[in-house]
């Protein structure tokens, strides 16, 4: 690597790199990347080497001779590979890594190799070690082509059941909607049926019983005058007046008659309403007559959970 010495006399001393298109200045000779010296004369009419004044106009920098223009080729190429060269050294000893170790799967020189932490590891040779991964590569990656293949197989018929349960579930929503409401329509009916039986029923009862009371306060009333005119004439002492009080607007009926007890003519009536086997069972008989208007749905094996106990 000791041409790499004589690199300074090819590199461009504005932006000390190797020359990129070089050209020369017509006085001095001192050479320059065209971009960098145009740059440079662009704002100065001297030479950014040696302060020397030369023209600014473009025409009058030289191309190198072809000597330069091929040693700047060569010294960019020997640069890159004294750079690919030194990547490929060992960075912990500087050493050039031959070794790959299939152990800790990494690159080693030989002082690596010989190491402690290295040892009972399996070496290769890198190149060998570089066709046997080759090797494991590619039939790794057609295996994971065919892997993905399938996965992507299975993912997509994944997808397409998450739409059809989608799908259903939409369905089942909506049929379950249409028969609870066609029960809630049944129930709303049968209940104002029922409570309409009641009310009739409550109608009927209290019609009676209230016939029977009226019948009670007129007898009640004619008792209560009665008593109230036998104890007036019982006040009066001369026979005359009495017995001309007591007669006044009096029937002729025997006074001993209008005295009977009248509470044994009258009974309270109790309530008769009721509504049969609705009364102690109503959610059982309501339901047995849900039955008869619920149609069973076609076993889809999706109707399932507390509302139906089972799986259908």
């Amino acid at each position: 690597m000791a041409s790499l010495l004589y690199t300074d006399d090819l590199t461009c001393c504005i932006c000390l790199n190797f020359f990129d298109d070089p050209v020369s200045l017509p006085l001095c000779g001192h050479s320059f990347c065209r971009k960098c010296v145009t740059n440079c004369l662009s704002t100065s009419s001297q030479c950014p080497q040696c302060n020397e004044t030369v023209p600014t106009d473009e025409k009058y920098l030289r191309s190198p001779s072809d000597i330069l223009k091929s040693l700047e080729e060569k010294a960019a190429k020997m640069k890159i590979e004294h750079e690919e060269m030194q990547e490929c050294l060992c960075p912990e000893h500087e050493e050039k890594l031959k070794f790959f170790c299939e152990t800790d799967q990494q690159l080693a020189c030989v002082i690596c190799r010989d190491a402690e932490k290295h040892e009972g590891h399996k070496f290769k040779p890198i190149k060998k070690a570089a066709v046997s991964l080759r090797r494991v590569l590619e039939k790794g990656v057609e295996k994971l082509f065919t892997d993905v293949l399938a996965i992507e197989r299975q993912a997509h018929a994944q997808r397409e059941e998450i739409t059809t349960t989608k799908e259903k579930s939409s369905h089942l929503n909506t049929q379950i909607n249409a028969q609870f409401e066609k029960m809630y329509q049944f129930m709303f009916k049968r209940k104002e049926e029922i409570k309409k039986e009641l009310i009739e029923k409550e109608r009927e009862a209290v019609e009676k019983m209230s016939a029977n009371l009226n019948a009670m306060e007129t007898a009640l009333s004619e008792s209560r005058a009665t008593e109230a005119k036998a104890r007036s004439c019982l006040e009066m002492t001369d026979p005359e007046k009495f017995l001309q009080s007591w007669t006044e607007g009096t029937s002729t009926t025997m006074p001993e008659s209008l005295f009977n007890s009248r509470a044994i003519k009258f009974q309270v009536n109790s309530s008769s309403i009721s509504l049969g086997p609705y009364e102690s069972h109503l959610q059982f008989f309501v339901w047995k007559e849900l039955l008869e208007v619920v149609n069973p749905l076609p076993d889809d094996g999706l109707l399932w959970g507390p509302l139906w106990g089972k799986k259908r």
